[in-house]
């Protein structure tokens, strides 16, 4: 084995030289130089998480956390390609150069791997540690988390565009490709435009989504006669979970390009209603004060709106509107489901006379003990009538002894 390295401007004369037909001390050597770098992987990550430790920052340890395992592949993969260029070996060309290539082909995709890694520990760092994303104002707070969920991902799509145009970009032939795509741009163009225009018109839309925030992620919004909270903005859609858990897709053109309610644009207090149909009999301040009772009492209800009134007179029934507001969409609906429970209790326990029914029928006034003790009663002659029953059975079987 020799280094020749007599003249310096030609770079395959600075290579080590093996007799010929022998190909394993230069195997030898490509495995020592992986394992070693491997080995130097793992005493590096060792002690960087141990440095990590110390500082007590957020961002070294997410490094490490995201990123260790694609370097792992690159250590190795980079000591060989380079360990490849220094050693000569009879291995024919036609065979080396496709394991060259595919070499740098997985060096390429644990690379960008290793990016998004970065990118993502990065992001978390700054989502962690910032103060204006945690702060009070919650409508703020999710402005700068709208903007900054939609900054990531569009960071993440120009790293992989970025990966894939390098690989493709590897291919010797991928230049000719590019050239004849290019001679016939016109009718390519035409083409994808009309095929993409969806997609391309939902990847604008994520941008101007990002910039105009017309809808933040956690709002309440209803759109399409779909109503519910804004669960992801993705680059093609939008994410509505709706109240009784279903997941409602939305294409951002729609948002864009169309009309919406957002109840939570300026801030996060939410007003709700709910309808009841009654009679008009019914005492209806009785029933304002008790409306106003179970506000008051409810954690639920931020003091600012509470009011029964009467939405709207029918020929058979009057529908009463009663109105609340809370913090935020999730306490609402809670506030919502707990007044009507309890207002619709009372009028079935208080005045159930009054609830909607036909001009010509009587209903008995009862109380809520009246109800009690009607269901008490039936309990109990049903327990008498299975004791008689056995008595009888008991009889019938004594006779028959006797018999």
């Amino acid at each position: 084995m020799e280094y020749n390295s007599s003249t310096p401007s030609t770079s395959s004369e600075n290579t080590l030289k093996f007799p010929e037909g022998n190909n394993t001390i230069p195997l030898l050597i490509i495995g020592g130089v992986a394992i070693g770098s491997m080995i130097l992987h793992i005493l590096l990550t060792f002690i960087l998480k141990k440095v990590a430790k110390k500082t007590g920052w957020t961002f070294d340890n997410e490094v490490i956390n995201n990123c260790s395992t694609p370097t792992f592949f690159i250590f190795p993969v980079a000591s060989i390609l380079l360990t490849l260029s220094f050693i000569s070996t009879t291995v024919d060309a036609s065979i080396m150069d496709p394991i060259k290539h595919a070499l740098d082909i997985i060096l390429i995709l644990f690379t960008t791997w290793a990016s998004i890694g970065f990118v993502k520990a990065a992001s978390i760092a700054v989502s962690t540690n910032n103060d204006f994303i945690k702060s009070s104002n919650s409508v703020q707070s999710r402005k700068l988390h709208t903007q900054f969920v939609v900054t990531i991902r569009c960071i993440y799509g120009l790293i992989f565009c970025i990966g894939a145009a390098s690989i493709l970009l590897s291919f010797p032939r991928a230049w000719e490709l590019g050239a004849s795509l290019l001679a016939s741009a016109s009718v390519v163009a035409l083409f994808v435009g009309l095929a993409a225009k969806p997609s391309m018109e939902n990847l604008v839309a994520s941008l101007q989504i990002a910039l105009t925030q017309p809808l933040l992620l956690d709002d309440y919004i209803k759109i399409d006669g779909h109503e519910g909270i804004v669960e992801e903005i993705q680059a093609q859609y939008v994410l509505i979970k709706t109240s009784d858990e279903r997941r409602v897709i939305i294409p951002l053109s729609r948002v864009i390009n169309g009309c919406f309610e957002n109840y939570t644009k300026s801030n996060e207090n939410m007003g709700m209603n709910f309808e009841l149909y009654v009679d008009y009999g019914i005492p209806l301040e009785d029933l304002k004060q008790y409306y106003q009772l179970i506000l008051q009492k409810s954690d639920n209800w931020d003091h600012r709106d509470g009011t029964l009134s009467i939405k709207e007179c029918q020929k058979t029934c009057m529908i009463l509107k009663a109105s609340m507001t809370a913090a935020d969409v999730k306490i609402a609906f809670k506030l919502k489901g707990e007044l009507r429970e309890k207002l619709l209790e009372y009028i079935i326990t208080t005045y159930p006379e009054y609830l909607p029914r036909s001009r010509h029928q009587n209903v008995e006034k009862r109380s809520g003990t009246d109800s009690m003790k009607r269901i008490v009663t039936k309990m109990e002659d049903a327990i008498l009538e299975d004791t008689s029953q056995e008595i009888s059975e008991k009889k019938h079987f004594i006779l028959q002894e006797k018999e």
